[in-house]
């Protein structure tokens, strides 16, 4: 346990916040501190105010143990909290299948690619990278979706959201870099940029600004972030569909980056067509009960096995919760096994994993709802280019989500169409691979030729996508 001498102005204030001004780790808060996640525990004693009713109906049993929601207890006086551990054990992705480049640049580099969720950081010299580098977003304490931060924002925490991503940033820079390529979707480049993201939360959408210039750091005074397409599809899919060569494929090809924004490109002929479907985020662990990003004790694989469901977890732990991955493979083994039906109705109230975790019927529908909408996104670009879901000819699954999910599993559950099995390709963190060859190449002309062919339907009020939405909640193909 840790000690904190409570300063005067901290009376009435939330652990939380007292934590987040000391730099502290922090526990799992998908709400934003809202006190409705119920996942923000952590042992404290001392001067804390009396936990209300809602929090008591959250902790349950655990509240006995010293336990308390960080959001919701309140300082009164000095107190002690248990230290959060060092989350390094985190499933990142910071892999790629590596393509080749010239090599224009040999300066001192950095690459990073910022997700909702995780940071990837590659460090380069004299054209070779010399050190990969990954951390857990520390924006998400304010929610575990862009929608939460992006609230958080226009509520005065703007420049909270920009300290936070460049002190992490900074931190795990050694020195200063001569030039770096910096991605992520368009909040999040806002965020870190200090642009107002409010156009980004209203319709008709529209972001402050579409970024492709650079900017001044203290870790880099050159600094390039990537261009965006629109408020939900950003940077980290423009280097993406760069790094796969989306621009150079002859093939009807899809590009798809899974996570809380579900991004699609669809390459026919000449023209991209690109879309954003609000997945939320249910694949990250947000919103589940027992959520979880990959670290230790999550379930990340599920299998039937006689007649039956099997688990592995992260570093074969104790089961502590479940990551996104997880989840997936639960569905499709639960279909598997009939324990659940088409309709995602499950047979039994809830499904153990170990003594205290489980998948809820409510984790279902979440599941459900996320899923349905990266599938309707799909069906919705096939409609406007004017071709039939089978003639996708290829199709590259990007972004470390996407590399960590059972392929077999997402067809299995209609995550993606059935049609695709036999065609799909994962190819790991494509956005942070993009950075690092605009790092190296300097090749903006290529990447400004490829954005002259993109072009962006907007699906919220799309008649079909809400048609294809209805369709794609069941869990059948």
């Amino acid at each position: 346990m840790k000690y904190y001498k409570c300063r005067k102005e901290d009376i009435g204030k939330s652990v939380l916040e007292i934590l987040i001004s000391e730099g502290e780790l922090l526990p799992e808060t998908p709400c934003g501190g809202k006190g409705n996640c119920g996942k923000c525990r952590m042992k404290l004693k001392g001067n804390i105010c009396p936990a209300s009713d809602s929090e008591k109906a959250l902790l349950k049993e655990e509240q006995k143990d010293g336990i308390r929601l960080i959001c919701m207890a309140r300082a009164e006086g000095d107190f002690e909290y248990e230290e959060i551990k060092n989350e390094s054990s985190a499933k990142i992705q910071t892999d790629y299948y590596c393509k080749e480049t010239e090599i224009k640049n040999r300066n001192s580099l950095l690459a990073i690619d910022i997700g909702t969720t995780t940071v990837a950081m590659y460090k380069i010299e004299n054209g070779s990278i010399y050190e990969k580098t990954s951390f857990l977003n520390p924006q998400r304490i304010h929610g575990a979706d862009v929608i939460s931060r992006l609230v958080y924002a226009s509520q005065g925490g703007e420049d909270s959201l920009k300290n936070e991503i460049c002190n992490a940033i900074t931190k795990n820079c050694e020195k200063e870099f001569d030039h770096a390529v910096i991605c992520g979707n368009t909040a999040m480049e806002h965020f870190l940029c200090g642009k107002d993201s409010s156009g980004i939360a209203k319709l008709p959408f529209i972001p402050a600004t579409l970024f492709g210039e650079n900017y001044s750091f203290d870790f880099c005074k050159n600094t390039f972030i990537a261009p965006c397409i629109a408020a939900y599809v950003g940077g980290d899919i423009t280097l993406g569909m760069l790094a796969a060569e989306l621009d150079k494929e002859k093939e009807i090809t899809l590009y798809i980056d899974i996570g809380t924004n579900g991004e699609i490109a669809l390459k026919k002929g000449e023209k991209i067509l690109c879309c954003a479907a609000a997945a939320g985020p249910a694949f990250e662990g947000g919103n589940i009960e027992f959520g979880m990003t990959a670290t230790k004790g999550a379930v990340e694989r599920v299998y039937a096995e006689n007649n039956t469901y099997r688990y592995n977890t992260v570093g074969d732990s104790e089961p502590e919760g479940i990551c996104g991955s997880g989840l997936i493979d639960a569905a499709a083994v639960f279909l598997e096994l009939e324990l659940m039906d088409e309709t995602g109705r499950l047979c039994e109230d809830k499904y153990y994993f170990g003594e205290k975790v489980f998948i809820s019927q409510k984790d279902i529908r979440n599941l459900q709802s996320a899923k349905a909408a990266i599938a309707a996104g799909i069906r919705t670009l096939c409609y406007e280019m004017n071709c039939k879901v089978s003639d996708i000819e290829k199709v590259i699954i990007a972004g470390g989500f996407g590399t960590h999910i059972n392929t077999d599993s997402a067809l299995q559950i209609g995550l993606i169409p059935y049609e695709f099995k036999g065609k799909t390709e994962s190819l790991g963190n494509l956005a942070g691979l993009g950075a690092v060859l605009l790092c190296l190449n300097n090749d903006k002309e290529r990447l400004n030729t490829l954005l002259k062919n993109v072009e962006y339907t907007e699906l919220s009020g799309n008649k079909k996508f809400n048609e294809y939405y209805i369709e794609e909640m069941m869990f059948e193909y």
